[in-house]
């Protein structure tokens, strides 16, 4: 399954339904909004390229607990604590969304890595926002080379 991600990985485009997320890694779209707004010229992509780097690290670092145990019925699960101080004020520096974003990616990595705290490739339907089907994989890669071979053609 890992080689067919990696193949996957390495011909699917940003434009692609089906494609590889990394789980536990940080969408940059919110950060780079709040940076265009706060800051001009070269110091968006600075302080954009900053302020990723520093939350993807502190997601990774098994260090911080930002989790609490729930219980549902008889599920007993972790999750993020709204009440954490590093989240709080992330919110209240950056924003929501920028919050937002680093809840999404500690709950992808406790989901999918639970004890590694580093992101995990993961078959990924984008259109509908879940984790892809091997047979949609596949297919999505056929269409794909198919797309290639026209090109060439051409």
């Amino acid at each position: 399954m890992f080689m067919y991600l990696k193949g996957l990985r390495d011909l699917s485009d940003e434009s692609s339904t089906i494609r590889v997320k990394a789980m536990g890694r940080i969408d940059e779209k919110p950060f780079l909004k709040v940076c265009e707004q706060r800051f001009s010229g070269q110091d968006v992509a600075l302080q954009h390229a900053r302020l990723c780097s520093k939350w993807q690290k502190m997601v990774m670092d098994s260090r911080w607990e930002p989790f609490k145990i729930q219980r549902s019925g008889d599920k007993i699960e972790g999750v993020v604590d709204e009440e954490d101080e590093k989240l709080k004020n992330l919110s209240i520096e950056w924003g929501e969304d920028v919050k937002k974003a680093v809840k999404t990616a500690l709950e992808e990595l406790y989901e999918y890595n639970g004890s590694g705290r580093y992101p995990v490739p993961v078959l990924w339907n984008f259109q509908h926002g879940r984790k892809a089907t091997v047979k949609e994989g596949i297919i999505a890669h056929m269409k794909h080379q198919i797309k290639n071979l026209k090109r060439k053609r051409t």
